[in-house]
């Protein structure tokens, strides 16, 4: 009888033991898995923390690495001068936008080169002028946008290289017109300084004597402000219509780049 109670007692210490064994060993699996979690949560939380920077600089590169024609949607099957004009020791840069059927490009010059877009070009460059490209659903369409005016009335003016002008006023200014090819040209100043229209026509004449403007398809207006601030190119290129506006004294040199 006493050997059985012995055992008894005996077995009951060894489940106790197991039972605290099994407990502590749960309590180990618990912490033990816990750990993995946090590491695992861990790990992943570096992994993309990586890959978020990975992500950042090649958005970044590829911010850096686009030109002025990767805003021109590719079906347009157009493309941009690869020399627009740049002063001497500055870089050329935009903030450009393509959306629907309007690509835009407000060009700046900088200090120092900035990709497209950058934030900085609006503190720190110096505005160009503005291009915008329309495509429309004709040629008609588009042909309706431009000037195609025939200049024969006003007083008529020699404008050299065997050209003929005509001279026209109104609402304070004086106009001077005349046709090249397909292209229809205004030179405009205020009445009070009417000789400035004529010379500002034969400095243009002059000017496209040796520099060559695109060939519209099928016709183009030009408007050069004798006091620059209302110069503008338009032109047609089929179901697109270019717009050069606000470069002032820079809009021939400009215009002569497009073919």
């Amino acid at each position: 009888m006493e050997k059985l109670m012995i055992l008894s007692v005996i077995i009951g210490v060894m489940t106790a033991c197991g039972n605290e064994d099994e407990s502590v060993l749960q309590t180990e699996n618990k912490e033990q898995i816990v750990e993995e979690v946090e590491a695992s949560a861990n790990g992943q939380q570096e992994k993309q923390a990586a890959e978020n920077e990975e992500q950042v600089e090649i958005s970044k590169n590829d911010t850096e690495s686009r030109s002025f024609q990767s805003f021109i949607p590719s079906e347009w099957d157009i493309s941009l001068p690869s020399d627009f004009p740049v002063t001497q020791g500055m870089y050329l840069t935009a903030i450009a936008s393509s959306k629907e059927n309007v690509a835009t490009f407000d060009f700046y010059e900088t200090e120092k080169e900035l990709a497209i877009n950058d934030p900085e070009i609006k503190k720190n460059g110096q505005f160009i002028g503005h291009l915008e490209i329309t495509k429309f659903e004709t040629a008609e369409a588009a042909s309706e946008e431009i000037d195609k005016t025939v200049f024969k009335d006003g007083k008529t003016v020699n404008l050299g290289h065997g050209i003929t002008g005509y001279q026209d006023g109104g609402a304070g200014s004086l106009f001077t017109s005349w046709n090249e090819g397909r292209w229809a040209i205004t030179a405009r100043s205020t009445t009070e300084k009417a000789e400035e229209s004529l010379a500002t026509a034969k400095e243009t004449v002059e000017f496209l004597e040796t520099n060559t403007m695109p060939i519209p398809k099928q016709y183009g207006h030009l408007h050069i402000d004798a006091e620059q601030s209302g110069s503008l190119a338009k032109w047609q290129k089929q179901n697109f219509v270019y717009t050069l506006t606000d470069f002032g004294d820079k809009t021939l040199n400009w215009l002569v780049t497009f073919k």
